[in-house]
Formats: structure tokens, sequence, C-alpha cells
């Protein structure tokens, strides 16, 4: 592991995301079809990418455990859950509401950090 490297989630500092990712984490968890989060794997360092994950579908991991975001995370709180219809709009204010700073949990209690959204 590099000095820029950490088991600690705690190094993280901001998260880069792609909004469709967030999107189709949101809606196949409203929909109960899958438990969908944005997983985040370590070594942890101060900038690092989240990546739709079904939830439970990954092996053991030999050191530390990647950690999973729930999709809601990244909206504010109260946000409408998904319609099944006006599916489109929904789509379109959840773009336009994703928060620039949310929060998950880490080893030592919550860890807040600055997201950047990709596409």
């Amino acid at each position: 592991m590099s000095d820029s490297e950490s088991d600690d989630p705690e190094a993280i500092r901001s998260l880069a995301v792609t909004t469709e990712d967030v999107i189709a984490a949101l809606e196949a968890r409203q929909r109960g079809r899958r438990d969908a989060v944005l997983r985040v794997t370590p070594p942890f360092a101060g900038r690092m990418r989240a990546r739709l994950h079904v939830e439970g579908a990954e092996g053991g991991y030999a050191d530390d455990d990647p950690i999973h975001i729930h999709p809601e995370a990244f909206l504010p709180e109260g946000f409408p859950r998904f319609p099944g219809r006006g599916a489109e709009r929904w789509r379109s204010r959840v773009r336009t509401s994703l928060q620039e700073r949310i929060e998950f949990d880490g080893s030592d209690g919550p860890v807040r950090v600055r997201v950047r959204y990709l596409g």
C-alpha cells in the first residue's frame, strides 16, 4: 500500500460516480428488484470512484471490505420514490437534485465527502 492509500475510509475526501449509476441503483432498489448500491473498494485514497454494484454479489475479501453506499445518500432527505409512471420526469429530477456532499458509515462513525458526478 502506498503512502497515499489507506485501509481507513476516512482517507476519502471525494468520490466520483456516474449520474446513471446513481439513477440505476435508486430505481433497482425502489422497484424492489435488487439491493443495488454504489461500491467503493479499498485501498482507500483521497479521491475514489463509486460504481454500481448489486449488494451481496461479491465473494469474501482477504483484507478490508468495500464500502456500500445506498443511492438515497446522494439525494436530499424525503426525495420522492420512483413513481412507475412519469419515470423520465423523476429521473430528470434526480439529476438536478444530486447532493454535492454525502455521508456514509466509516469504521469510526460517519464520513462526509464531496461528490463529483460524471456524465
